[in-house]
């Protein structure tokens, strides 16, 4: 997908077309970026973005030096292969942005700790109290985070146990100074443990994270952003170097959308993106999260219904999201149906994953299962909700649930890229540009809207037979009428 992008800035930037005045000044954004010119609020907001994804292991503190850079450098090489450009700082703002929106990811002063941290306030839960701390969790994440003022006996206690977690031959990584405390660890099963303790006013102001593998990113963004006192808001700067190159990026993209003769993305034409897996019969998938009833699907799935039957039972829809292409549904669940789980944590690139559904009503028959991986973390154009896949999907596959190896739900399959269009764009025809909406996407609209989904924790290994008959109890033929 960043080759479509980088496509679509080199060749609006050097057409030679009526938008000439636009096009040369959209060629800075081809150019190298000097990020002296960034401000102090901006680096830091840079700094961020790259924490959470996973590049930069630093301090927020807007201070850009060698750690930063090559932060930068790594991110640029990974995603778009090539050196660092002013564009590709638009998208790691807009990726910080995307975060922000869903899990509200901000700076949060702790009166009672005397500290400040990043803290997802959409998608927080509290979790009862312990001995020594107040404990929270994020639900988007396998991250949990607990909060406390202790002696300096129950601190060294808290820093002892995060060194006997550590499992590798490597030693743990600590801090020791006369204020100031750091213990890290990684647990056999790969998660991390993170102990920081800060003697403020007469006692120790601990935070502890701990996180699953996948998520230690998410992890190193929280502890990168631990500051004394009130830390300033994570912001773009109006009218700054960083704002503008956003606002440069995203009109190019508009303009690709709005002229189809200069479109060199798999968006132009006759949308080729548009999701292509509603049937014209007007049906799809869906499948259980609930004994209740609940179905989840997609929201196209649904859309200008005037019945809606699942399983040729009666259904009642009870909330849908255009922004994230999801729907509830509520209808009768039977003794033999079952209810999906969900996985903890996020798909991880390459893992292997099954896609379950009813594709081509009326053509082909009963449940229909295909296998493939998670190819890109990320949707068309870098989309943070969706994530792309290899596994083949037709027309009625959308709203079925994508499944990890353990048979976990970690996505909703939402469309199909329109191979016809995309060869006539790029000369070639795709094979398995497929995208689903995210997991934890699916398991935060089911919570805004009162559902709680099953969490799955054993992460046992199943056959590929075993999945398909355990999926077939709870995915759900939907039609629309």
């Amino acid at each position: 997908m960043k080759r479509i992008i980088c496509i679509i800035l080199i060749v609006v930037s050097f057409a030679a077309t009526p938008h000439a005045a636009s096009t040369q000044e959209y060629q800075t954004l081809l150019r190298g970026f000097d990020t002296n010119a960034l401000s102090h609020s901006e680096k830091r907001f840079i700094q961020a973005a790259l924490a959470f994804e996973g590049d930069y292991n630093g301090l927020l503190d807007g201070a850009w030096g060698k750690i930063s850079q090559r932060a930068l450098e790594r991110y640029s090489r990974r995603e778009f292969g090539t050196p660092y450009e002013e564009w590709h700082l638009a998208f790691l703002a807009i990726s910080y942005l995307d975060r922000y929106e869903t899990d509200g990811w901000s700076m949060r002063y702790f009166p009672t700790l005397r500290l400040s941290l990043l803290w997802p306030e959409k998608t927080v839960i509290q979790d009862p109290p312990t001995e020594y701390f107040s404990n929270f969790r994020h639900y988007g994440s396998t991250l949990s985070i607990s909060i406390g003022r202790h002696t300096k006996a129950q601190t060294q206690s808290l820093h002892e146990f995060t060194i006997q977690n550590h499992a590798l031959s490597s030693k743990p990584y600590t801090v020791r100074k006369t204020n100031f405390a750091v213990s890290s660890g990684t647990k056999s099963d790969g998660s991390t443990l993170y102990t920081r303790s800060n003697f403020i006013d007469g006692a120790w102001s601990t935070i502890m994270l701990s996180a699953g593998r996948r998520d230690k990113s998410v992890l190193k963004a929280v502890t990168a952003s631990i500051a004394v006192g009130h830390s300033p808001a994570l912001s773009i700067d109006e009218g700054g170097r960083l704002e503008d190159a956003i606002v440069k990026t995203v009109a190019v993209l508009q303009e690709t959308n709005e002229e189809e003769e200069r479109s060199h993305s798999a968006e132009s034409g006759s949308n080729a993106t548009e999701p292509q897996t509603t049937l014209r019969e007007g049906s799809g998938t869906g499948f259980f999260v609930s004994d209740e009833g609940h179905v989840l699907t997609n929201a196209h799935v649904v859309q200008d219904c005037t019945r809606l039957f699942v399983d040729r039972n009666k259904a009642e829809l009870l909330s849908s999201s255009d922004q994230f292409d999801l729907a509830i549904l509520k209808t009768d669940y039977a003794e033999d149906d079952a209810v999906a789980v969900f996985s903890t944590g996020s798909a991880r690139l390459n893992s292997d994953i099954t896609a379950v559904g009813y594709p081509y009503a009326g053509v082909l028959s009963g449940l229909n299962v295909t296998r493939g991986s998670v190819s890109s973390l990320k949707g068309l154009g870098g989309d943070a909700m969706t994530m792309q896949v290899t596994a083949p999907v037709q027309s009625g596959n959308s709203g079925g649930p994508l499944l990890g190896p353990d048979g976990e739900v970690v996505g909703v399959v939402v469309s199909k890229l329109d191979a016809v269009k995309a060869a006539e764009v790029f000369g070639d025809i795709p094979q398995n540009v497929n995208f689903a909406v995210r997991g934890e996407i699916a398991k935060l609209f089911l919570a805004q809207n009162g559902v709680d989904p099953i969490l799955g924790y054993s992460d046992e290994l199943k056959s590929a037979v075993d999945l398909a008959e355990e999926a077939s109890a709870f995915t759900v033929f939907i039609e629309c009428r």
